[in-house]
């Protein structure tokens, strides 16, 4: 599949890198030399000067064949003409990046049908709704929802006190309705090293040990209920404070005002400040530096139920963050633009990092896929993804039971639901995949192109 990406900035070189790996062959564009040279450095994609909206320059592309144009620069009104000259000249599929919401609003105006576009993405808004599921899921890490919100995926990080460590999978009895999908547990290494973390795609034998990170799937009503069986508390959010009135920002405070949480706002550019004020009426908007501990005393900053740091700096972020921790707040979020961070927010403490990055890669690739693949998510830098397929009438897994299928299937590949007719199954040996079923798998990234050839 060859795809055009409009736009070589933070954004744009990552879902290219991401894409290059999954073997499409990507064109990167953007009217910064600068910016090509940094990519073709590290990822594997052709590189082109010139701007999406010159017309002349897409339909001299046209010659590749390429079945999506993907705009991803910072300025949506240029995304949303190069999609609709892309979409004139005769590419097949457009996505454009949106930073404002308005566009998202059809109420009066269908902005996809204007300008030809086939999706819209808003990093700012994903990451902000990512924050708001984590929000909502008192102790959960990361909670998604597939077959249009009847299937849930929920990871949890199992309490010390866990006793149930000795009990095999296929004994622990769990709720009905739900499954394990995935462990992420730390293994001690030699004595001189670091302990390592590894992805375990569960099977009947393996047990859950107190500090894992578990990954639940199943019926979401299910799932609700999954804290009473592991043993964490739950607790309604009442107060949050938020450093950097960034977009990301923005888009938070406006979904927990319309929650009735009470939000506080710190950024230290007074203009933005005012503008956050006029737009958020209902929360409390404070002018000064987010990293500033003294600050933080004085304004009892530590009784917030959940700390975020959502400014455009990831150190910023990160310092403010660990300054939050510092000063008493329990439930820490950090977005991040380099990937890399992740793993160092975990070691230093930060309960929960978004990645806008992440969050832009894994629905582009959903939109990609969807032929056969109409979600994807990647959990822990891309080692295993999660998938809902639509499954075709050739499928080869049709008519064969679970219990048969299994050993022909790879260990770090699983079906965890199924979905027939409307019924949300959990997919135990006795289940039988049918044509035109939903089916949710959790796999190793190593066998994602092989699934349209399976399913």
């Amino acid at each position: 599949m060859n795809i055009v990406i409009v736009g070589a900035g933070g954004v744009g070189r990552y879902i290219a890198s991401v894409l290059s790996k999954e073997q499409y062959n990507v064109i990167l564009i953007d009217p910064d030399t600068k910016k090509l040279e940094k990519a073709s450095l590290n990822i594997d994609v052709s590189t082109k000067k010139g701007s999406g909206t010159d017309w002349q320059l897409m339909d001299d592309l046209l010659d590749l064949s390429p079945d999506f144009l993907i705009a991803l620069t910072d300025n949506d009104e240029t995304n949303l003409v190069a999609c609709a000259i892309a979409k004139h000249l005769g590419y097949p599929h457009t996505i454009a990046r949106v930073r404002d919401n308005r566009f998202l609003n059809r109420t009066r105006l269908d902005f996809g049908q204007i300008f030809d576009v086939d999706y819209f993405i808003g990093p700012e808004l994903l990451v902000a709704n990512d924050i708001i599921k984590y929000m909502i899921s008192p102790g959960s890490l990361a909670v998604e929802n597939f077959a249009h919100g009847a299937v849930q995926l929920r990871t949890l990080a199992i309490p010390q006190k866990w006793k149930k460590s000795d009990i095999p999978l296929k004994n622990l009895n769990l709720p009905p309705g739900m499954i394990v999908g995935l462990i992420y547990r730390e293994v001690s290494q030699k004595e001189e090293e670091k302990p390592v973390r590894k992805v375990i795609f569960p099977h009947g034998e393996d047990c859950i040990l107190p500090g894992d990170e578990v990954t639940f799937i199943g019926e979401t009503k299910a799932i609700s209920e999954l804290h009473h069986f592991i043993g964490v508390p739950q607790k309604a959010i009442q107060s949050v404070v938020i450093i950097g009135g960034t977009l990301t920002g923005l888009n938070l405070a406006k979904m927990l005002e319309q929650r009735s949480i009470d939000v506080r706002i710190i950024d230290k550019d007074y203009e933005r400040c005012r503008y956050l004020a006029d737009q958020l009426p209902n929360c409390t908007i404070m002018n000064h530096d987010g990293t500033d501990i003294d600050f933080f005393k004085a304004e009892k900053i530590g009784i917030a139920e959940v700390f975020v740091a959502c400014t455009n700096s990831d150190e910023v972020n990160m310092v403010s963050a660990l300054l939050g921790k510092e000063v008493g707040c329990d439930d820490v979020v950090v977005t991040l633009s380099n990937t890399n961070y992740a793993p160092l927010s975990s070691q230093l403490g930060i309960n929960h990092a978004v990645s806008p990055r992440i969050s832009t890669a894994d629905h582009i690739l959903s939109q990609i896929l969807s032929g056969t693949v109409t979600s994807l998510v990647s959990f822990y830098e891309n080692q295993a993804e999660i998938m809902e397929i639509n499954v075709s009438l050739d499928s080869k897994v049709v008519g064969i039971p679970l219990s048969e299928l299994g050993p022909l299937l790879p260990r770090d590949f699983l079906i965890a639901m199924i979905q027939n007719r409307g019924r949300i199954m959990v997919a135990n040996g006795n289940r039988i995949i049918s044509p035109g079923d939903t089916v949710i798998v959790i796999t190793n990234p190593i066998h994602v192109a092989e699934l349209e050839k399976i399913f």
